[in-house]
């Protein structure tokens, strides 16, 4: 029986009584006995229910009609502390945030549960895991939980939004801290990085001693007691307690400060002694028994084209040029074919979940034997490839499509800054060589324009949001020696867009073949974005002229308008990262839901096995399906697929192993960019304001590419506050505003390599934008005296 919004609100009638708290969603699901795609439409028509006003949703994420609410009044906290003491003026002044003021406002019956994320200063914001909007959980209320602690905390409604109370403690967010060592006398104790710790806890006592650490010496230390009743500053330890694992160095050393962001990740950095041995069994070079079951394209001139730097070459392309069209082959790297499933390379691989890539090193998923070696598609020798063959019109439309396993040569080994002046025509020097895929280049390029513009037009999203590509001395790894936007050159960020339109084009085409058959995969997913979110973005849009509701927003085509009309303006980088962060993560799922972000119905990672684990799942999925229908698949023999949970599994640590490698990169390139600014404190910068809050400003800098914050105190003199709404810093006395994408000029006053820090102080002047305003009025000032 197809699903429509009559029958979901007569299963809330008949399921809600009044007083009753709602349904959620699984509820629903198994009373109306959805399937994953019921459960998909379930979440739309439920979306639509509530902006039509039919139905509301309640804290819990529960689902019923409004009017059902039964509430209770809960009383003030009381505040222990003497009245005249500063202790308890603090402690009112935080209950006036929250439940002191609340007498009267409706408190939650259902505990809420989520990670909450603390602020140095004391108060946290607690990601709810029912998805519904932060809670804001005041100081005085937080308990004993840390950042990224699981706890389950009661809300109501405050002046602001909701607010909570941690209750309990469900599970630890952290096991480990970093910190310098300090010794005094018979006291051993730990100043840790964190302020969050530091601010809430002073110096944690090391049991068994320093180990081996010299005083100021920076190590990572393990906790081995949590604090059970909340214990302010000023009492030493206040029942946190660590013990020390690893002795890191000199905290000069940029090269400490990586370290404790990788143990702290818990990124595995060496590879097990099983693994090593297996990967020193593995071939050198392929074999008679490897040509097997495959294609030989040794014939067809591929190219591997990847970044100057780049050491595992995991896809090679070849554009055949044919009388309707073209002939587009991408060849992938076959690691199944020598990373059997449940293997000690196999295990491994699991665990990391894909490679990280920092400006010092690279921590690779698979060892250097297998990345670098036999399963790289290095120039000039034979390799075991997976391929897909995409036959598209003259228009870039895709018309014919072919999956098989091959052999296949590289041709050659070509980098993007040489792609990018060979297509320019640039032949001098070392890119001599280039001018013999000159005219092949041309006809990529040609190609991948129209398929992008085909992507654009269905409502891909492209955000222009350069990243900090970090550059060290050569001779010595421990100096700075800058900070730049990464891919600045127009026409090498050409050059990789043309590869990666082919590789999103030969993604597309392996999750096709999967969702064609019904068959069970693990898809790279990208949900709907969230109205809540969507809400609050239309309405500081709004305020910089930018008109998006937040309806239109659940298409991607409306918001691609909305990139379209910020592009060239000077908050357009802070704008597409607002909008960014309204929209939800791309995930790994077994449940296909599309990919909002690239308009695409069907989507998947296949491109890259050397460095993503679930490329390498695609691979043995795809092989066992190609022997079922007869097709060239690499073996006589795969070993079965694995069970959909499992899928599930897998598909859930590879989407947690992502988001580790990405904070962890994001923190090592802060730490640089801190490093390499401790020298540099007093020098002036010109910066474009990139992000305002009630505390102050993010200014961007250009050159450096560096980011750092102006504290409100070091604005001017002036109480400035924030307006939410227009994003806007507006001072109380002298009407004086800053907001995004203001340039401004700022002075570099203090920096803090352990906390990723950089603090700027406002230059006297005011920004361009203030001078524009006042500009604009000076006219009409010298009009009205004119009349007078």
């Amino acid at each position: 029986m197809e699903l429509t919004k009559e029958r979901v609100l007569d299963t809330l009638r008949q399921h809600v009584t009044p007083g009753h708290p709602g349904l959620k969603i699984q509820d629903l699901t198994s009373v109306l006995d959805l399937d994953s795609k019921g459960r998909h439409r379930l979440r739309r028509l439920l979306q639509e229910l509530l902006e039509e006003g039919v139905v509301e949703r309640t804290p819990g994420a529960r689902y019923r009609f409004p009017g059902n609410e039964e509430e209770e009044i809960v009383p003030a906290p009381s505040i222990a502390a003497p009245s005249g003491s500063g202790e308890a003026r603090t402690g009112a002044l935080e209950a006036r945030t929250g439940a002191e003021l609340a007498i009267g406002a409706h408190v939650n019956r259902v505990p809420v549960v989520g990670r909450i994320r603390v602020h140095p200063a004391g108060y946290g914001f607690v990601e709810r895991e029912d998805g519904e909007a932060d809670v804001f959980v005041p100081a005085r209320f937080r308990g004993t939980a840390l950042d990224g602690d699981r706890v389950k905390i009661t809300t109501w409604m405050g002046y602001k939004g909701t607010e909570g109370r941690v209750q309990e403690v469900l599970e630890r967010g952290r096991a480990k801290l970093t910190g310098t060592v300090r010794i005094a006398r018979r006291h051993v104790y730990l100043e840790p990085d964190d302020p969050r710790i530091a601010s809430a806890y002073g110096h944690v006592p090391l049991e068994d001693g320093p180990g081996g650490a010299r005083d100021g010496q920076s190590v990572v230390a393990e906790i081995t007691r949590y604090p059970t009743v909340p214990t302010p500053a000023n009492k030493e330890g206040g029942g946190l307690w660590a013990r020390v694992t690893h002795v890191l160095g000199d905290p000069d050393d940029p090269r400490t400060e990586v370290a404790k962001v990788i143990a702290c990740a818990d990124i595995p950095d060496v590879f097990p002694d099983d693994t090593l041995s297996a990967a020193q069994r593995t071939p050198r070079e392929l074999t008679a028994a490897d040509f097997a079951d495959r294609i030989d394209l040794r014939d067809r001139p591929f190219l591997t084209i990847d970044p100057t730097t780049a050491r595992d070459f995991d896809d090679a392309v070849v554009l055949e040029e044919r009388g309707d069209g073209h002939r587009l082959w991408v060849a992938v790297a076959d690691v199944s074919h020598y990373v059997q499933a449940g293997g000690a390379l196999d295990r491994e691989a699991r665990v990391r979940g894909c490679s990280v890539y920092l400006p010092d090193r690279a921590i690779p998923m698979l060892p250097p034997e297998l990345s670098s070696g036999i399963c790289s598609l290095n120039p000039e020798v034979d390799r075991c490839a997976m391929v897909v063959r995409i036959d598209l019109d003259r228009d870039g439309v895709p018309r014919e499509k072919a999956l098989a396993a091959a052999v296949i040569r590289s041709h050659a080994r070509l980098d993007y800054p040489g792609v990018a002046a060979a297509l320019l025509g640039d032949f001098r020097g070392p890119r001599a060589r280039y001018r013999e895929w000159a005219d092949s280049l041309a006809r990529m390029h040609s190609l991948a324009q129209k398929m992008r513009e085909r992507r654009r037009r269905r409502g891909s999203l492209d955000f222009d949001l350069p990243e900090a590509a970090v550059i060290l001395d050569e001779d010595d790894p421990r100096r700075v020696r800058d900070v730049r936007r990464s891919r600045a050159n127009q026409e090498v960020k050409i050059a990789y867009q043309m590869i990666e339109e082919f590789m999103l084009a030969a993604n597309e085409a392996v999750a096709e073949y999967f969702r064609e058959r019904g068959l069970n995969c693990v898809w790279r997913v990208h949900d709907t974005p969230d109205s809540e979110r969507l809400t609050e973005f239309a309405r500081l849009a709004e305020s910089f002229g930018i008109s998006v509701s937040p309806e239109e927003g659940q298409s991607p085509l409306a918001l691609q308008r909305v990139l379209a009309q910020v592009a060239g303006k000077p908050f357009e980088r802070s704008m597409n990262f607002l909008l960014l962060r309204s929209l939800k993560q791309a995930t790994y799922d077994v449940v296909n839901i599309g990919h909002f972000g690239l308009a695409s119905k069907d989507y998947l990672h296949f491109t890259s096995p050397i460095r993503r684990y679930p490329d390498l799942i695609v691979h043995r999925l795809l092989k066992v399906h190609l022997r079922r229908d007869g097709s060239p698949s690499g073996g006589a023999s795969h070993p079965p697929a694995p069970r959909r949970e499992d899928l599930a599994a897998m598909a859930g640590e590879s989407s947690s192993h992502e988001r580790r490698a990405v904070e962890a990169e994001r923190e090592v390139v802060d730490m640089y960019r801190a490093f390499l600014m401790r020298d540099r404190i007093g020098e002036e910068l010109d910066g474009i304001i990139s992000g305002v809050t009630s505390f102050g400003l993010f200014v961007e800098c250009s050159e450096p590419f560096v980011e750092g914050l102006v504290k409100i105190d070091q604005i001017g003199d002036d109480r400035y506050e924030l307006n939410e709404e227009s994003m806007r810093l507006v001072g109380r006395r002298s009407g004086r505003s800053f907001t995004l994408g203001d340039a401004v000029r700022v002075r570099v006053e203090n920096v803090s390599v352990p906390r990723r820090r950089i603090d700027l102080s406002l230059l006297e002047g005011g920004t361009v934008g203030e001078k524009k305003r006042a500009e604009q009025r000076r006219p009409r000032a010298r009009r009205r005296k004119g009349k007078g």
